[in-house]
C-alpha cells in the first residue's frame, strides 16, 4: 500500500462507525498502530477495545506523533480533533478517501446499489473464501463467518468492498469488477433528483473496468436458506460476479446454500411473550416491502407487528407516499419517532411520525423506546412476530422486550 508507506500511527475520528471500525481493524491487522475516538460508547467500541485498539469516548487531543488521521463524514469540520490535526499538519482523509487509497494496491471488486449491498457483499465474500481466493472483504454489517466482524483480512491481492453512493463517495474507488444491484432514489439530503442519482452510478460504472448491471442478471435458481425474492436477486448478482472470477458452479451453489444471513438483515433475535423477534436495517420503502414479504413467506400464519423507525426527516418527506404503501404485509404497525440525521429545520417542518402513522392502515405512533417496549409486552401473544426495522437506534428496543434469557428487559 504505497500511499501508507512511512505511516505508523493512524488516528480514527468516529472509529465505531460500521465502515470506520472495519478500516481500523484492517490497518491493525496490517501492523499499524491504531487508536481513535467516538462520541458515544457502543458495542463496536467495546469490541475494538477488546481487540487491543485504544478507543476513547469523547473528542479531545490528537497525539503529536500521529502520522495520519482518518475521519467519518458524520464528523463536523469544526471537530476539535480535525482542527488539531490541521494545526499539527497531520494529513487527513475521509473514510472513503482512505478506502480508495487502500484499494489501489488490490484487484478491486465492488458492490453498489440502493438496496442489498451488505447482503450481496457478504454472499460473494463467502463464495470467494470457499473457492480459496483468500480475499479481504470490507462490508457494512457483521458476518458470522468472519468472526461476527465487518471485515475479513486476507493475504491475497483481491479485495471486495461495499461501495456507498452517498455524496458520490464510491467515486473514490476504481473497481476492476463492479456489480450494481439496483438504482432507486435515496439519500435525498444530497441528491436532488433521480437523474442526478442515476448519473452518479453511471459515473462509477464509467471508471470501472467491467460492470454487471441489474438487467444482466436473472433470478438465482439455486437453494437458499434466507427467505425473500430480494435475496434471490442478491444471490444472482453474487453468483454472476463469482462466475466472472472463474469460481466453479458447485462452490457457488454450496456457499449460497449455507449462507444464513447477516447482522440486522432479517436477523432472528429470540422471543418476546412467545412472539418471534426479528431485527432488520430496512429504512427505504422498497426494503420494508421486501423484508415484510420475506417475513410473510417464512411465517405465513403469524400476526406480524412491524415496528418502524423512520430514518431522516428528508427521506420520510420525499418518499412519504411510498412509505405509506409499504406495510401491506404487516397486521399492525408502530411508527417510532423519526431518527434525525443531517436534517434541516425545513426538513423537520415538512413531516412527522404522527403524519406517517395516520397515512398507514392499522398504524399508530408511539413516542419513546420504553413506551413502545411496554406496549409490546402488554399486547404480544404466542404465534405473533415482531419485526423491528430502521437504520437508526431502533435496534436498542430489542433487548428491552426479549424474554428471559435475552440481554435486557423493561
Amino acid at each position: 500500500m504505497k500511499f501508507f508507506e512511512g505511516a505508523n500511527k493512524i488516528f480514527f475520528v468516529g472509529i465505531a462507525g460500521i465502515g470506520m471500525s472495519a478500516l481500523a481493524r484492517f490497518f491493525k491487522a496490517k501492523g499499524f498502530e491504531v487508536l481513535g475516538t467516538d462520541s458515544t460508547e457502543s458495542a463496536l467500541c467495546l469490541e475494538l477495545q477488546a481487540e487491543g485498539i485504544n478507543v476513547k469516548i469523547g473528542h479531545g487531543e490528537v497525539p503529536k506523533d500521529v502520522d495520519l488521521l482518518i475521519y467519518s463524514e458524520a464528523v463536523p469540520q469544526d471537530n476539535i480533533e480535525l482542527e488539531r490535526a490541521r494545526d499539527l499538519e497531520i494529513p487527513t482523509l475521509t473514510y472513503f478517501e482512505a478506502l480508495g487509497k487502500v484499494a489501489e494496491s488490490f484487484h478491486l471488486v465492488a458492490i453498489a446499489g440502493t438496496h442489498g449491498k451488505s447482503t450481496t457483499t457478504s454472499m460473494l465474500g463467502l463464495i470467494l473464501t470457499a473457492a480459496g481466493f483468500d480475499p479481504t472483504v470490507i462490508v457494512g454489517t457483521k458476518v458470522k463467518e468472519f468472526g461476527n466482524k465487518n471485515i475479513r483480512v486476507g493475504e491475497s491481492d483481491l479485495i471486495l468492498v461495499e461501495a456507498c453512493e452517498y455524496r458520490r463517495n464510491f467515486l473514490h474507488l476504481k473497481p476492476d469488477l463492479l456489480g450494481i444491484l439496483n438504482v432507486e432514489m435515496d439519500h435525498l439530503d444530497y441528491f436532488k433528483s433521480y437523474e442526478d442519482y442515476e448519473k452518479a452510478f453511471q459515473q462509477f460504472a464509467d471508471q470501472s473496468r467491467e460492470v454487471v448491471w441489474p438487467e444482466d442478471v436473472s433470478e438465482y435458481e439455486g437453494e437458499l436458506t434466507v427467505p425473500g425474492e430480494h435475496n434471490l436477486l442478491n444471490a444472482a448478482m453474487a453468483a454472476n460476479l463469482a462466475r466472472k472470477l472463474q469460481v466453479p458452479e458447485q462452490i457457488i451453489a454450496s456457499a449460497l446454500k449455507e449462507f444464513s444471513g447477516v447482522w440486522r438483515r432479517f436477523e432472528y433475535c429470540g422471543t418476546s411473550c412467545g412472539a418471534l423477534v426479528y431485527d432488520d436495517y430496512a429504512h427505504h420503502p422498497t426494503e420494508i416491502m421486501a423484508t415484510l414479504q420475506a417475513a410473510r413467506e417464512k411465517h405465513p400464519e403469524a400476526r406480524i407487528v412491524a415496528v418502524f423507525q423512520p430514518h431522516q426527516y428528508s427521506r420520510t418527506a420525499a418518499l412519504f407516499d411510498d412509505f405509506a404503501e409499504s406495510f401491506e404485509d404487516a397486521d399492525e404497525v408502530i411508527i417510532a419517532d423519526i431518527y434525525e440525521a443531517r436534517d434541516t429545520d425545513e426538513d423537520k417542518a415538512a413531516v412527522s411520525a404522527e403524519k406517517l402513522a395516520d397515512a398507514i392502515p392499522e398504524a399508530q405512533h408511539i413516542s419513546g423506546m420504553e413506551k413502545i417496549a411496554h406496549y409490546l409486552l402488554d399486547t404480544l401473544n404466542e404465534g405473533d412476530m415482531v419485526l423491528v426495522m430502521g437504520a437508526g437506534n431502533i435496534t436498542n428496543l430489542i433487548p428491552m422486550i426479549l424474554d428471559e434469557g435475552g440481554v435486557g428487559g423493561v
